[in-house]
């Protein structure tokens, strides 16, 4: 199975940040928008993973100790500036909490002896993929209020596709404790 670690998010926060990607919509070409029942905030990606491997991730994130805690999104973002397609995204302001969560579930995984490759992590919400914006459009033009999220678990998601749709599905969550 394909495995991440996420936050997910509560259907009021998850409307207004469907609002947002339906504005990126509109100033694009076209593009692989996000479906809405897939709208998440990646902590970690794990790729390909066995079911006895994913019982001992399992494990391994009931281990981490974080209280519940809130973070804000700030501003619409994009990835690839340089090429055509680009990936846009709703970004994340800093957020020491959220970077230790981080850290937490890379040490811990590393412990099972997953190679965890050690780039900055940048949080954000994926709105898009491959999107291409329509000649003399702007993402700054598109309004974001912050939004404050509360997070008070992790969950552990399988990307699959069901129907020939890409489809994420919770497999089981922690509570941050």
């Amino acid at each position: 199975m394909r495995l991440f670690i996420a936050l997910l998010f509560p259907y009021e926060i998850k409307d207004t940040i469907y609002d947002v990607l339906e504005e990126v919509e509109e100033i694009s070409e076209d593009g692989n928008f996000t479906d809405y029942d897939n709208l998440h905030l990646t902590v970690l990606y794990l790729g390909e993973t066995s079911k006895e491997m994913y019982q001992r991730i399992k494990e391994k994130c009931s281990e981490i100790i974080i209280k519940p805690f809130s973070y804000e999104t700030s501003h619409i973002g994009m990835f690839q500036k340089n090429k055509p397609k680009k990936i846009v995204y709703l970004g994340v302001k800093n957020n020491y909490t959220l970077q230790s969560l981080y850290n937490q579930v890379v040490i811990k995984l590393r412990e099972l002896g997953l190679s965890i490759p050690t780039s900055k992590y940048t949080p954000h919400i994926t709105l898009g993929r491959q999107v291409s914006l329509i000649a003399d459009q702007d993402l700054e033009r598109i309004q974001v209020k912050p939004l404050t999220i509360q997070a008070d678990r992790i969950s552990l998601m399988e990307s699959t596709r069901v129907e020939g749709i890409l489809t994420y599905i919770e497999r089981d969550h922690i509570r941050l404790q």
